[in-house]
């Protein structure tokens, strides 16, 4: 675990660097982020204020203090800024993972680790989900027991649909993407943002 949490750092500290590296002005033009100054540029994140300084590459969260984010938030910033492509729009349709181009290899693995204990997790506890999806700022939807649309990003939209179970089927969930999503963030970045998703249902 010590070994996992070391190379995490490692692969941190080099994205790090390597944002100090990049004409920082111009990804934010490039993703029409108006929301930056000479010393930081801030990002909504799930709702949540993140400022990136832009002299040491660090992510903070103003509103928190002490926090510090983890190795899943800090990447999925930095690749979203990294990895966005011009003139990247979203299709206003919505797919599962498997559907999402270059993603759809890590369905079963995101199914086993991520959704199916979210969904036991929340089994006879939808009045708790919605609850904590009203905390977070979530737009609630009306599919399912309980459904959510969640910005990961201000352009980046994520939508989540909750049904409890009965005596016949265990509750299941599922979590839809824009089809466009690789546009905007790595493929492997996706997987990270579903993570992300369902921890901020279960940390609020």
């Amino acid at each position: 675990m010590e070994s996992r949490t070391s190379n995490y750092m490692k692969v941190m500290e080099t994205w790090r660097k390597g944002f100090l590296t990049w004409d920082q002005e111009a990804l934010c033009r490039k993703l029409g982020i108006d929301t930056y100054d000479k010393a930081v540029i801030r990002l909504s994140y799930f709702g949540i204020p993140h400022e990136i300084d832009r002299k040491t590459g660090r992510i903070t969260c103003p509103q928190m203090p002490g926090y510090d984010p983890g190795f899943n938030e800090v990447m999925a910033i930095y690749n979203f800024l990294y990895y966005a492509k011009e003139g990247a729009k979203n299709s206003g349709e919505w797919v599962h993972l498997r559907e999402v181009k270059d993603v759809g290899i890590f369905e079963d693995a995101f199914e086993r680790q991520v959704l199916a204990p979210f969904a036991k997790r929340f089994a006879g506890r939808g009045q708790e989900l919605k609850e904590a999806g009203e905390r977070m700022g979530f737009l609630p939807l009306s599919y399912g027991d309980v459904s959510f649309q969640i910005p990961a990003f201000f352009c980046v939209p994520l939508r989540m649909i909750f049904w409890d179970g009965d005596e016949e089927f265990p509750a299941k969930v599922n979590l839809l993407f824009d089809r466009n999503i690789t546009s905007f963030t790595h493929p492997e970045s996706v997987v990270m943002l579903g993570a992300e998703c369902m921890r901020y249902f279960t940390t609020v």
